[in-house]
């Protein structure tokens, strides 16, 4: 063979005999529609041949296209709660033909439900060929968030196992504690008689705050008589007044 021009040749072949040729080829089909091919082969001796209209044979051969997308999704490791972050989704055909009506789609988030979902119409994906997407969203306040990418095409794919991808980030908390306190006089400004100042914590979010602390310090010529908590372990020392919770949930005051 030289190239695709392929030779057999014999220096006799008696009459009624056979020889044969077999040649093996690669099939290749770089789009998405079914190829045809025709080969003809032919046959010449330098002894007279009285019937030459079966010196030629032709063959037709069709060649089905055959892709390979898929996908792969990217989230940054971690992420701080109530940030916005981008996540990257790639789509690659990987198969030796053009993937027709290509399209992708992801989905991102946590135990809780669903944070961020996007659609991609890629259309025709050549082979080797590499489409990126970006997806945004706002990080929870607890985690971890997962996301999960898909890709299909309407041509022939025997390789579905790269056709979804996954990844994770972890969710790094963040809390948005505040602190409101009001006085109350009900009996009055006068000396001796009794006051009460109220200290409310609460928290924003996105992420439960834990091990929550609040001081006050009380003026010098105020005397604290009592403390009490709701939702908070109350203590005083002197006029220093402490309130501790464990754990405050987005939200909550």
């Amino acid at each position: 063979a030289s190239g695709n021009a392929v030779t057999g040749t014999v220096a006799s072949l008696a009459s009624g005999a056979n020889a044969t040729l077999t040649v093996v080829v690669s099939m290749s089909n770089a789009t998405s529609g079914t190829l045809g091919y025709t080969n003809t082969a032919s046959v010449t001796s330098t002894t007279p041949d009285p019937t030459p209209t079966n010196n030629t044979s032709t063959v037709t051969v069709t060649v089905a296209p055959l892709a390979d997308v898929g996908t792969v999704v990217d989230l940054p490791t971690n992420g701080t709660a109530g940030l916005v972050v981008t996540g990257t989704i790639t789509f690659t055909n990987n198969g030796t033909s053009t993937a027709a009506n290509v399209t992708g789609s992801v989905v991102i988030g946590t135990a809780s439900g669903t944070i961020a979902t996007a659609s991609y119409t890629i259309g025709s994906l050549t082979p080797g060929q590499t489409v990126v997407q970006t997806v945004t969203f706002t990080v929870p306040g607890s985690g971890p968030v997962g996301a999960t990418s898909t890709v299909t095409t309407t041509t022939a794919d025997n390789t579905p196992t790269n056709n979804v991808g996954t990844d994770t980030m972890v969710v790094d908390a963040s809390a948005d504690v505040s602190v409101s306190k009001t006085a109350s006089q009900p009996n009055g400004n006068t000396a001796s008689s009794t006051m009460s100042f109220v200290i409310v914590v609460g928290n924003a979010g996105p992420s439960t705050a834990v091990n929550v602390t609040v001081t006050d310090v009380v003026p010098a010529g105020l005397n604290v008589l009592s403390v009490s908590g709701n939702g908070l372990v109350a203590s005083a020392s002197g006029n220093a007044v402490t309130g501790t919770v464990a754990s405050l949930a987005s939200g909550a005051n």
